[in-house]
């Protein structure tokens, strides 16, 4: 990663094979927003560059015609380069598990930098190894008593009245996976409001769970050691049928080659 937040701006998704990116078409609309908030100018036909990265990256490593592996794809504009990279990396041994998450302070920059995928990523990776030096999985970020964001994943609380709750914090990454949970579990007729995650309603919480493209969905079962929510869940079983249905769904996934000239 470069080392200034304006040196880049990136976003992480699935990928299947060689070409399929699943919720392309969300990940390139994120793009677009934190690269406006980063005062980055993107090409317009950033759909076909990345296209062509992908073609590139393709042929110096000899993949197969009939990859169908699923990766994590990172898509990163560099602006000293002008140009896109990408990078693939396996998928988490915890995706979709019960996990421990531990508390570090939120990185913080000034203006709208906070809460974007930008060149300066090295505090979250840093927050991720130091939670995992102490047992735990994931790093909870906290800004003012209240949980923000994770080192790689979105916040979702199940209250004690059943209704669900994220951070309403722009310090937050507006998550991908996320809005798909959210989208789901409110046409289930499950209320969804934004608001601060703060200790009292961590306290009391049915569930905690994370969701991300890398994770999945995992729910977490101790912050810093100290138990969280019921033993049974309800909402984590839910997310992963919901999750696993949707990547199932060919209209997921986008076809990167038709994008090429």
């Amino acid at each position: 990663m470069a080392s200034k937040p304006r040196d880049a701006v990136f976003t992480t998704a699935l990928c299947k094979g060689n070409w399929a990116i699943a919720d392309f078409q969300a990940h390139l609309d994120r793009l677009y927003l934190h690269a406006k908030r980063l005062r980055v100018k993107l090409p317009d036909d950033c759909h076909i560059k990345i296209a062509e990265c992908l073609q590139e990256r393709i042929e110096i490593s000899n993949f197969t015609e009939n990859n169908t592996k699923l990766n994590l794809l990172t898509i990163k504009y560099c602006c000293q380069e002008n140009k896109f990279n990408v990078s693939y990396r396996e998928l988490s041994e915890i995706r979709f598990s019960e996990i421990h998450g531990a508390t570090v302070q939120l990185p913080k920059w000034f203006g709208e930098i906070t809460g974007t995928k930008h060149g300066n990523w090295q505090p979250y990776l840093e927050a991720k190894q130091t939670v995992e030096e102490l047992g735990a999985d994931i790093a909870l970020l906290i800004d003012d008593f209240s949980i923000v964001d994770s080192d790689r994943a979105n916040v979702l609380v199940i209250d004690e009245d059943g209704t669900a709750w994220v951070s309403n914090s722009s310090q937050a990454v507006n998550g991908i996976t996320q809005q798909i949970i959210i989208n789901k579990i409110q046409s289930l007729g499950i209320p969804v409001f934004e608001g601060r995650l703060n200790e009292r309603m961590v306290a009391r919480s049915e569930e905690i769970i994370v969701l991300g493209t890398g994770l999945g969905c995992c729910r977490i079962k101790t912050i810093d050691g100290e138990k969280i929510g019921r033993e049974d869940s309800i909402i984590f079983e839910l997310a992963k049928d919901i999750l696993s249905q949707h990547y199932s769904n060919p209209d997921t996934w986008t076809n990167m080659c038709e994008y090429l000239p």
